[in-house]
């Protein structure tokens, strides 16, 4: 992953790691990937600089990548 840039904000910083490890979850599949996602997610919703709408939009999306995080055989059948 490239460093971000300087005039970054720590916001946009997590952000930009939460998509990355959002495509690395979607080749890979690893839960270690899935709760690192979910970790990043919590800290966005509740992060002051970032913007509201985004802010509920990641604490809505928690519990869903926590759930990938559990092992195959703890997971809810999807089906």
């Amino acid at each position: 992953m490239p460093t971000p840039e300087p005039g970054l904000s720590r916001a946009e910083t997590m952000l930009g790691a939460v998509l990355y490890l959002m495509t690395a979850y979607r080749r890979t599949q690893c839960p270690r990937i899935a709760a690192c996602v979910a970790a990043h997610l919590e800290c966005l919703s509740g992060h002051p600089h970032v913007d509201p709408t985004i802010r509920d939009v990641c604490a809505g999306m928690c519990d869903e990548w926590r759930a990938a995080a559990r092992p195959a055989r703890l997971r809810p059948d999807l089906h």
